[in-house]
């Protein structure tokens, strides 16, 4: 029975220590695996019709600025000149795709979000991909040059405008009503 004893506490001491080993290496492995996995997609949030009036501004246009150039700085430039004129630039930064000039990305090439963004460059090219969100990607070249004082600045539109959800619409300033004497 003492033989018994001795050799349990001499083996509690090792066996433990072995299966909070093997406790560490399995939470070690588990946290590797999901630390590395490939992070899920993020669904796309789809636009939101948006009544905006009789015509599209800046104010209500979603864009990121990407420079697919090789200037430096390129990209933050053209957010600021895209700022000034109220387009809401969420996004700035560099492309993969390298390009010589500018091409706006919508969903659709005949969107009025990307219509507007065309009248503010010079020799842009439309193009669609078909997304959901109707945020815009301004793609800039090394040769992007943009227009110092563009003509239009809003675009005609019939009905509400697809947009990405979120858009701040500006609410309207009730006029005042008349008063009699």
């Amino acid at each position: 029975m003492q033989v018994v004893r001795r050799i349990i506490r001499v083996a509690k001491t090792p066996v433990t220590l072995l299966l909070l080993l093997g406790f560490l290496g399995y939470g070690a492995a588990w946290g590797y695996e999901h630390a590395t996995a490939p992070r899920p997609e993020r669904p796309l949030t789809p636009c939101v019709p948006v009544d905006v009036g009789d015509k599209l501004t800046p104010e209500f246009v979603q864009v990121r600025v990407l420079n697919g150039g090789t200037k430096g700085g390129l990209a933050k430039n053209t957010a600021t000149f895209l700022r000034a004129y109220d387009f809401k630039v969420i996004k700035v930064n560099n492309t993969e795709e390298r390009l010589e000039k500018t091409i706006i990305v919508g969903n659709s090439e005949n969107d009025p979000e990307v219509q507007l963004l065309l009248g503010f460059f010079k020799d842009a090219t439309a193009r669609g991909d078909g997304r959901a969100d109707h945020v815009v990607d301004v793609l800039l070249g090394t040769n992007s040059v943009r227009v110092t004082n563009p003509k239009v600045t809003s675009v005609p539109v019939e009905g509400p405008v697809c947009l990405p959800s979120g858009t701040k619409v500006p609410t309207p300033t009730p006029t005042p009503s008349p008063t009699h004497s």
